[in-house]
C-alpha cells in the first residue's frame, strides 16, 4: 500500500487505521467531520414538550 491511498473497508490495514482514528479524539473529530457528520458533546431535543412541562413534578418533584 502506497502513501495516500485508502485501504479497502474489512482489510486489516482499514482495523488498525480504525483503532487509532478511535483512540485519538482529534483524528476522531477529523474523521467525522471530513464524512460529513457535525460534532456535538450534548443531546439537543429542542424545547420541552408541553406534556413534559405538565409532568415535571411528577418526574423530579416539586422545587421549593
Amino acid at each position: 500500500m502506497s502513501k495516500g491511498t485508502i485501504p479497502e473497508k474489512g482489510t486489516k490495514q482499514h482495523t488498525k487505521n480504525e483503532k487509532a482514528i478511535f483512540n485519538d479524539p482529534v483524528l476522531k473529530k477529523l474523521r467525522d467531520t471530513s464524512e460529513g457528520f457535525k460534532t456535538s458533546s450534548t443531546i439537543k431535543t429542542g424545547t420541552p414538550s408541553q406534556q413534559y412541562k405538565d409532568n415535571y413534578d411528577a418526574i423530579f418533584g416539586k422545587k421549593d
